[in-house]
C-alpha cells in the first residue's frame, strides 16, 4: 500500500470516526427530547432499535434515573 493510499484511509478511518460521534450525539439528543415529552422508555428503545437497558443508560449519562423527572428533580 503506497503512502498515499496509507493517509487516505487514515482520513476516511477519521471522518468516519467523527460521524459515528456527531450520530451518537443526535441520537442520544433524541432520546432526551423523547423522554422530556412523556415517551415511555419501552417506546423510545423499539423507535430507536435499542435495548431498554441501553436508553436508560443514554439518560442515566444525562443525570436522569428511574427516579427523577428530566428536570432532575425527584
Amino acid at each position: 500500500m503506497s503512502e498515499d493510499a496509507l493517509e487516505a484511509a487514515h482520513q476516511a478511518y477519521q471522518a468516519a470516526q467523527e460521524a459515528l460521534h456527531a450520530a451518537r450525539r443526535k441520537l442520544a439528543e433524541a432520546v432526551l427530547d423523547a423522554y422530556a415529552n412523556g415517551e415511555p422508555v419501552g417506546r423510545i428503545a423499539e423507535r430507536t432499535s435499542q435495548s431498554t437497558t441501553t436508553v436508560w443508560n443514554t439518560l442515566a449519562a444525562h443525570g436522569i434515573t428511574h427516579h427523577t423527572r428530566i428536570n432532575g428533580s425527584t
